[in-house]
């Protein structure tokens, strides 16, 4: 048999997709006649259909070193050759080496509109944005239509944070063909990022539609509706997620906060628990579990997991600010001084961690500390509402009236609906006998929330202060409804009665106060009152 009876075997075994009998074929006729070019070209064709492209782009060069004439033809297999090798390099990481192919591919035929993209995408990979953009220009120039190239333009874009081009890019792609999941789902975090959710959720809605089973077009909308406080349907999109993947960690994640959100501790911690079996080293997650068992009150077992997060991350500031809220709570205002200290170390901005440190350190009884804490709290943030009240209530402590009067004030124009600003204001604007302002402040106390016998009482007894007994006598009733063992506004209502001429209530008041200061063991507080019994009774 002679060479050309070789090349006509193999070329009848690639077309039977037997490749290594076909280069078993080429080899024979090879050694019959080694420059025979179309052998070459023939042995390319099957070592590209196995897609081993070394050897295959091998066998195209030593075809047009031999035979130039077959070079436009074994330059576009070449082109298809070094593309499909930079498209193996691409899934193996090698992005520096996909770029080399891709150019090879390139240098062969400029009109290779998919090495344009795909070298694109490698691009984009590697966050060289820009670069990426204008290689999909490329493709587009040479392929208007071509949907991939918007889609992944899209996606530069969107990583550039230019949205709106983005939403052209995925919109181009939608309108050659409106069944194309992907530029949905994009589409969607694109407005998720702009914070237009409800277009984010329908975009998100539509891939699933065309994709019942993408999981992650379930936790992004997931992730969505927990933004917009639908816990319960967020919870609903992650179930939906690890059902079809029980290995997303993240998702456990997700969800646990979003129990934690709704007040089911116990399943945030359950959640934490798989999460952390699947990743054992993942600090965020011990974190988390952290937080839901500090919610339940298991200080211990907060910090514990606080203790393990900052063992595999030492600069995770969300384990110090928290376990300082947990050293906090069981009285350990020296731990809590340093855990926030740590966190603000690691965030100099972080105005909570100042005003929690702030918190702490009054708790020690240093409230000028206490003070410098929340000025650097409300430097960082001005509208830190719970720095404004915390510093007011400090300088309550120091006697200082006016600056406490002034910090109320503050954190009722942020927010003028919580009872207790105005009920603080006032105890302050009563402790300068300010009366007839205090009175006005636990107006709005009381019309906010009526359920808190503390200002009834002190609104009666700053009636009694300015003579009007009468309405004194009504609010220290109401005190007393709400809270029948308030022995204070029993002495007051008695002092209002003897006053009054009534001894006998008054008596009778006074007797109520002493039996509970006599119930609570405080012995001082029943002598003064019963001897101050007797001497109304002589």
């Amino acid at each position: 048999m002679n060479a050309e009876d070789f090349l006509d075997q193999g070329i009848n075994k690639n077309s039977q997709g037997d490749y290594q009998g076909a280069i078993a074929c080429f080899n024979l006729a090879l050694q019959i006649n080694p420059d025979f070019a179309e052998i070459y070209q023939n042995r390319g064709h099957a070592y590209f259909a196995m897609g081993d492209y070394q050897n295959a782009i091998a066998d195209y060069y030593s075809s047009i070193k031999i035979n130039p004439d077959l070079g436009a033809q074994i330059n576009f297999d070449m082109s298809i050759a070094y593309y499909n090798q930079g498209l193996m390099l691409c899934e193996q990481g090698d992005y520096p080496k996909a770029i080399e192919e891709f150019n090879s591919a390139l240098e062969l035929n400029p009109n290779f509109a998919e090495a344009y993209s795909n070298r694109g995408n490698v691009r984009y990979q590697l966050k060289d944005y820009q670069s990426a953009i204008a290689d999909q220009n490329l493709a587009l120039r040479l392929d208007p239509n071509f949907i991939d190239a918007y889609q992944n333009r899209g996606n530069a874009h969107y990583a550039l944070a230019e949205y709106q081009e983005a939403i052209a890019d995925y919109n181009r792609a939608l309108t050659i063909n409106p069944s194309y999941a992907v530029a949905y789902y994009n589409r969607g975090l694109v407005y998720t990022s702009l914070k237009e959710y409800d277009k984010a959720i329908a975009d998100f809605n539509q891939t699933l539609k065309l994709h019942p089973l993408d999981v992650q077009a379930y936790y992004n909308r997931g992730l969505v509706r927990a933004t917009l406080g639908d816990y319960q349907a967020a919870i609903e999109d992650y179930d939906r997620a690890l059902e079809e993947n029980p290995y997303l960690v993240l998702v456990y994640g997700f969800r646990a906060n979003a129990r934690c959100q709704l007040g089911d501790f116990q399943g945030a911690i359950a959640d934490c628990n798989e999460l952390l079996q699947l990743h054992p080293h993942l600090a965020e997650g011990y974190c988390d579990r952290a937080t839901a068992h500090r919610s339940l009150g298991n200080y211990q077992s907060a910090i514990a997991d606080y203790d393990r997060a900052l063992q595999i991350n030492s600069n995770l500031i969300e384990a110090y600010y928290g376990r300082a809220i947990a050293r906090d709570a069981i009285l350990d205002f020296a731990g809590a001084i340093v855990d926030n200290q740590k966190a603000i170390q690691l965030n100099p901005n972080f105005s909570q961690a100042y005003c929690n440190l702030g918190n702490a350190r009054r708790n020690l009884g240093d409230e000028r500390g206490a003070i410098e804490d929340y000025n650097s709290a409300l430097q960082h943030n001005p509208d830190l509402i719970e720095a404004y009240y915390n510093r007011g209530s400090t300088y309550f402590v120091l006697e200082d009236y006016r600056m406490a009067i002034a910090d109320y004030t503050k954190a009722i124009k942020i927010n003028p609906h919580t009872a207790a600003f105005y009920s603080d204001r006032a105890n302050a604007r009563y402790a300068l006998e300010d009366f007839q302002a205090a009175i006005e402040d636990y107006d709005r106390a009381i019309t906010i929330d009526k359920g808190v016998a503390e200002n009834w009482y002190n609104r009666g007894r700053s009636y009694s202060l300015l003579g009007d007994f009468q309405q004194a006598l009504l609010d220290l009733n109401q005190a007393l409804h709400l809270e029948p063992h308030f022995a204070s506004a029993y002495i007051v209502r008695a002092d209002i009665r003897h006053n009054l001429g009534d001894i006998e209530s008054a008596i009778a008041d006074f007797q109520k106060a002493a039996d509970l200061y006599q119930q609570e063991g405080n012995t001082q507080y029943y002598q003064q009152i019963i001897d101050l019994i007797r001497q109304l009774q002589v």
